[in-house]
């Protein structure tokens, strides 16, 4: 409780200017709460890429089967079901998907995915280190420490959102093939997809990682002189001069 008083209330510093100070204390209450957001976001990040259901298709193959299709970033759970019986494969992408399924044989297909996978890896570790400078924003008051943050989680939460939205190209590439292999146009792929669990998990992060940046942007302010909140910020914030 002593650390949140006096890292996040800024309790015991030197108070230049009251209502700056009221103003300060509330925008880094807002940023607290938005880093422990984002901390927390760093888990259902890690469930989505883990499983099996940013975008799930139904449609009836050539074999009249009714077949169920749920994409992941390592794979895909693929569901063939006709009068008789029922069939379940798992079918991975890494290191790489099997010949025999002749969508995933194609170049541009193996692409999507690696960049799935790459572009959800990248959200991670670009999320769990924004993390750490935002805590660090705390004892170092420095604003364009704050900037540097805003901009970090407004990156961050575009490559969430980039990564829902190779599955969802994927998709239409998909659609595409088939039309170029057949010259049959009148199934919809964009019709029968819909977003699983794990697209709206990601989702939620990028909104997170969007309102995390609203926080630090809004609690950003540079401290000058007799405005200032604190001493401290005012010393801080004063411009550095490089050179000779």
């Amino acid at each position: 409780m002593q650390l949140l008083d006096k890292t996040v209330e800024m309790r015991g510093s030197q108070i230049l200017n009251m209502r700056s100070y009221e103003a300060v204390v509330c925008q880094r209450r807002f940023m607290a709460a938005a880093t422990l957001l984002a901390w927390l976001a760093v888990i259902p990040l890690i469930i989505a890429l883990a499983t099996c259901s940013w975008c799930i298709i139904d449609f009836v193959n050539t074999d009249n089967e009714n077949v169920n299709v749920k994409l992941g970033t390592l794979g895909e759970w693929r569901t063939r079901k006709n009068a008789t019986s029922e069939t379940i494969d798992w079918i991975p992408h890494f290191p790489a998907p099997p010949e025999s399924i002749l969508r995933l044989a194609d170049a541009s297909m193996k692409h999507f995915h690696r960049a799935q996978a790459a572009l959800g890896a990248i959200s991670v570790f670009l999320l769990i280190a924004t993390n750490v400078l935002a805590l660090y924003t705390f004892s170092e008051h420095r604003f364009v420490y704050k900037r540097l943050c805003a901009i970090l989680y407004v990156i961050s939460g575009v490559c969430v959102y980039a990564t829902i939205e190779i599955v969802s190209q994927s998709v239409d590439e998909w659609r595409d093939d088939i039309i170029n292999q057949s010259s049959f146009d009148s199934f919809d792929f964009d019709a029968r997809k819909k977003y699983g669990y794990s697209a709206y998990l990601a989702f939620g992060v990028a909104a997170t990682c969007i309102l995390a940046a609203i926080a630090f942007a809004y609690g950003s302010h540079k401290q000058k002189g007799e405005n200032a909140a604190t001493v401290d910020l005012e010393i801080e914030d004063r411009p550095i001069h490089t050179g000779r």
